[in-house]
């Protein structure tokens, strides 16, 4: 039996995030909240990452050198101001505020959507940050994205590069594929099985997905159908470096017996 699903896609990162790291910070990327988009927020002057790198000044009162990564999250509001920034770790007081202050004095950004309705959307970013308090310097670098397994450099899988893999079509012919090709697993439907199927799988150089691994899944079956339907699927794979490259991404499906026709957000 055919039924349309609820559907979520994990942006890359899973969360709307726009890098990942494998230190304990991951843990605390993994608890914000993720908000169903359709378009993503926009910053009104290319990209929010150069704006924070070129706008943060030397804080005072900071005495020693730095050297660490930082991590931010923070939100795009309906209006367009960019709310609620957190340190998810710290380095010092001063070089914390200063980037706090240009975060929370960022310009305001066109704010995300969904279905045509303006919706907060949580971010994260994370950088790498240089203080060198002889000559009263303070710089901030993106991460090297790394190999999740690095066999060879031929074969290795990312979890960030600089062009990320993509649906053709965006989300909304993602979404629209999934609702027309996934068959709700009669067995499920009989015990009124509903939830969420979590799912990562390699984007491989020419767009084919493989290596599935189910995350989360309420049966076994909605793990299969989920993952026979994946297979059918092909994404524009991402780059490196102007070189495709396999890129290890992430979906969610929801699975909804009693609201075949619901395509709001909903919580397992």
């Amino acid at each position: 039996m055919k039924k349309p699903l609820l559907i979520l896609l994990i942006a890359c990162c899973s969360l709307s995030l726009k890098a990942q790291t494998t230190d304990s910070v991951t843990n605390k990327f993994n608890k914000i909240p993720w908000v169903r988009f359709d378009v993503f927020p926009k910053f009104p002057d290319g990209d929010f990452d150069e704006y924070v790198k070129q706008h943060v000044t030397y804080p005072t009162g900071q005495e020693q050198n730095i050297n660490g990564r930082i991590a931010i999250a923070y939100s795009v509001d309906v209006g367009g101001k960019v709310v609620n920034a957190r340190l998810l770790n710290n380095l010092s007081p001063a070089v914390d505020k200063e980037i706090l202050r240009v975060f929370n004095s960022s310009p305001k950004w066109t704010p995300g959507t969904y279905r045509g309705n303006k919706v907060e959307v949580n971010i994260g970013a994370i950088f790498i940050v240089d203080v060198n308090a002889a000559n009263k310097t303070i710089t901030l670098t993106k991460p090297k994205p790394a190999a999740l397994s690095a066999v060879d450099s031929e074969n290795a899988v990312y979890a960030a590069v600089d062009t990320p893999p993509a649906q053709p079509g965006g989300i909304k012919e993602f979404n629209d594929y999934l609702s027309k090709n996934v068959h709700y697993p009669q067995s499920a439907m009989d015990q009124k099985i509903d939830g969420k199927v979590v799912v990562t799988f390699v984007v491989e150089k020419g767009g084919s997905l493989s290596t599935f691994k189910v995350w989360k899944s309420p049966s076994d079956d909605l793990s299969n159908e989920s993952i026979r339907v994946l297979k059918l699927y092909k994404y524009i794979p991402g780059s490196q470096n102007r070189k495709a490259v396999r890129v290890q991404q992430a979906v969610a499906i929801n699975y909804d017996h009693g609201h075949p026709n619901d395509h709001s957000e909903k919580r397992y």
